[in-house]
């Protein structure tokens, strides 16, 4: 009995194994960066695609001020959307670069503000944002709820082959 699964199960296990790989494969996130003046300064926002972005995720948003500008942001929802403000956290990552996570506890229309420290004084930039909805289930399940149908056919056309050899096998000998 071992031995006549041995095939389908081989064939199933292989199909499933494609599962993982393909739901851990994403594109490359494109990038869409966009300058606001907070004179005398330029700030390049630069906010991944695509938009809307999903509520399920941390953002990461790129900030490339003027060197010796500190940075703050804090997540404002616009109105119509009924929320408390978003949690953010500016992280450092090089002289004049700074990356912003943001979470959106809920969907809607939200203002990322972002606050600049500046000899010149305090300024502040203000980035819509457009949240939408997170998926209804997370991709891997999807794959393997699509591929399902799949390792059926394979096990089902395994059975079959092997009964068609055994058939053979007792028609010939006779």
């Amino acid at each position: 009995m071992a031995l006549a699964l041995r095939g389908p199960l081989a064939a199933a296990l292989a199909v499933g194994a494609l599962v993982v790989p393909l739901s851990a494969a994403r594109p490359a996130l494109a990038a869409d960066t966009r300058t606001f003046e907070a004179p005398p300064y330029t700030v390049a926002v630069t906010v991944p695609d695509p938009v809307p972005v999903q509520g399920d995720a941390s953002f990461p948003v790129r900030v490339s001020p003027a060197e010796g500008v500190g940075l703050g942001a804090v997540a404002v929802p616009r109105p119509g959307t009924d929320s408390t403000p978003g949690h953010t956290r500016v992280v450092q990552s090089a002289p004049g670069r700074f990356t912003v996570l943001v979470s959106f506890p809920v969907r809607g229309s939200w203002t990322l503000v972002i606050f600049l420290s500046t000899p010149a004084g305090r300024r502040q930039v203000a980035v819509p944002v457009t949240v939408a909805a997170p998926g209804a289930i997370p991709g891997w399940l999807g794959w393997a709820v699509g591929l399902l149908p799949l390792l059926g056919l394979t096990v089902f056309l395994g059975f079959q082959v092997r009964l068609a050899g055994r058939l053979e096998a007792a028609g010939g000998g006779s």
